[in-house]
C-alpha cells in the first residue's frame, strides 16, 4: 500500500510526501525483472527463465534497484495525485527521502498545479486601430520596385553615389580586429547610408581592384558600448562597380512589374498590398495586446518550477543561436552592453509571461469547453501535405505525436480567437 499527505501547499504548487511499502513495490520489481530477463543470457538457462536472484546478480543490483525505483515512484505519484484530486500541469520534482530496497520507500514530489484563474471576457477591451496608407509609403515601395528592375553595367570609373559596389572590408581598433566589422564580397548601393556615417564617403572615387585604409568614428549612441564614440581603422578592397540605370516611372515600366496595364493600376495594387500587410501586422499586435490584457486581468502566481525550467530553456536557445553566429553569451552581452544579472532578469520576465500565457489559454479551453474534432485535424493535415513537399516532413505528418501537437495548436488557436473576439471593440 501507499500513504500520502500534502506537506506543503500554495496556489501554484503542492508538495506531497509519499510512502510505499513492500506490498506495493513487489509487483513492480517482478515486472522490471521480467522485462530485463527477456534477453538475458546465462549459461544453463534459457532467455527469460533465469531465476530472479541470479538475474539480479547478473544484471547488477544497482541497475535493478534504479529501474524498480523509477517504476514505483511513477505509479505511487500517479495514484497519490488521483486520490488527492490534484490538477497537475507538469512533471513533478522528486526528492528521495528514504529507500530500503523493496521494503520501504519515502519520497517528496513537488507538483505544479493548475492555479485558480478567473477571466471576465466582457471586461477585456482592446481598441481596433484605423489603418491607412499614405502617398509617401506608396512612392517608397514603387522606388524599391524600380531599383529591383534597374539595368546594371560594369563601370571602370570611380565610385559615385547610386553605384552598386562589391567589396571586402575589415576593421581594426588599437591593433586588434573588431568582431563583426569584417566581410568579404559585401554588396552595397553607395549613398543609401546603410553603413556607419563617413564610411561610404571614403569609398567615393575608388576604382575596381583599388584598396584604401581610412578611419571612421562610431556614433556616440552606437549600441555596442565598447565601440560607441571610438575610432576604427577600416581597410577596403573594391571588386566590382556597377552603374545603375533606373527605368522611368511610366506605364511601360508598370507592365513589366505586375499584371497591370498602367502606372495608376500599379499604384492601386501597391496600396492594397501595403494595406493588407498592415492589417496582418495589426492583427498580430491586437492579438498580443489581448493576451497581455488577459494575463493582467487573471492575476495569479505561476509555478516557480515551471518558470525556472522556462528560463533554462530560453537561455539554452539563446546560447545555441549565438553559437550558430560564432558568438558565446559572454561576448554577446559585452557587445550589447548588458550585465549578466540584467540578462537573467530579462529571461525571467519572458519566462513568466510564457508560462502564464499557456495557463490562461488552458483555462479558456477548459472553461469555454473548446474542442477540436478529428475531421478538423484531418483537414489541417491535408492542407499541410499539399504545402510541404519535403519527404521527411511528409513522413513526420504521419506520426501520432504530430497529430497530438496539431490538436494542441488548433485548441490554442481557437482559445486566442475566443479572447480576441471578446476583446476587440
Amino acid at each position: 500500500m501507499i500513504t500520502h499527505k500534502l506537506s506543503k501547499t500554495s496556489k501554484a504548487e503542492n508538495t506531497i510526501l509519499i510512502n510505499a511499502d513492500e506490498e506495493f513495490m513487489k509487483p513492480y520489481k517482478q515486472s522490471v525483472l521480467k522485462r530485463l530477463k527477456k534477453d538475458l543470457k546465462v549459461d544453463g538457462f534459457r532467455p527469460g527463465n533465469v531465476p530472479d536472484k541470479i538475474a539480479e546478480r547478473e544484471l547488477g543490483e544497482a541497475r535493478v534497484q534504479a529501474e524498480v525505483l523509477e517504476e514505483v515512484i511513477m505509479h505511487a505519484y500517479s495514484r497519490a495525485v488521483r486520490e488527492l484530486k490534484l490538477d497537475t500541469i507538469a512533471a513533478p520534482k522528486i526528492s528521495l527521502k528514504k529507500f530500503v530496497p523493496y521494503t520501504e520507500l519515502e519520497f517528496e514530489a513537488e507538483a505544479p498545479i493548475m492555479p485558480d484563474i478567473t477571466l471576465d471576457l466582457a471586461k477585456l477591451s482592446v481598441k481596433k486601430p484605423t489603418l491607412k496608407v499614405d502617398d509617401k509609403e506608396i512612392t517608397e515601395t514603387l522606388e524599391n520596385l524600380r531599383k529591383q528592375s534597374a539595368a546594371k553595367k560594369d563601370s571602370k570609373a570611380g565610385i559615385k553615389n547610386g553605384d552598386e559596389v562589391k567589396f571586402d572590408f575589415s576593421g581594426v581598433r588599437e591593433g586588434k580586429p573588431v568582431e563583426g566589422a569584417a566581410a568579404t564580397g559585401h554588396v552595397m548601393t553607395i549613398g543609401e547610408g546603410s553603413f556607419i556615417p563617413g564610411f561610404e564617403d571614403n569609398m567615393l572615387g575608388l576604382k575596381t581592384k583599388e584598396t584604401k585604409t581610412f578611419t571612421v568614428t562610431f556614433p556616440k549612441e552606437y549600441h555596442a558600448e565598447d565601440l560607441a564614440g571610438k575610432d576604427v581603422e577600416f581597410t577596403i578592397t573594391i571588386h566590382t562597380i556597377s552603374s545603375v540605370d533606373l527605368p522611368k516611372f511610366d506605364d511601360a515600366w508598370a507592365k513589366t512589374v505586375g499584371p497591370v496595364q498602367t502606372l495608376a493600376e500599379l499604384k492601386t495594387e501597391v496600396k492594397n498590398s501595403l494595406l493588407q500587410n498592415k492589417q496582418t501586422e495589426a492583427n498580430k499586435e491586437i492579438e498580443n495586446k489581448v493576451l497581455e490584457a488577459a494575463i493582467a486581468q487573471a492575476k495569479f502566481d505561476a509555478p516557480v518550477s515551471l518558470i525556472e525550467e522556462q528560463v533554462s530553456k530560453l537561455r539554452s536557445e539563446t546560447e545555441e543561436n549565438l553559437k550558430n553566429s560564432g558568438l558565446d553569451l559572454e561576448k554577446y552581452l559585452q557587445l550589447q552592453g548588458q550585465k549578466p544579472e540584467a540578462f537573467e532578469a530579462q529571461l525571467k520576465v519572458e519566462a513568466e509571461k510564457r508560462i502564464k500565457l499557456g495557463l490562461v489559454l488552458r483555462s479558456v479551453i477548459e472553461t469555454q469547453k473548446i474542442t477540436v474534432s478529428e475531421p478538423e485535424i484531418d483537414a489541417e493535415l491535408e492542407h499541410m501535405r499539399t504545402h510541404y513537399t519535403d519527404p521527411k516532413l511528409q513522413e513526420e505528418l504521419t506520426h501520432n505525436h504530430f497529430r497530438d501537437d496539431l490538436r494542441n495548436h488548433l485548441l490554442t488557436t481557437k482559445a486566442i480567437k475566443v479572447l480576441t473576439d471578446a476583446a476587440v471593440k
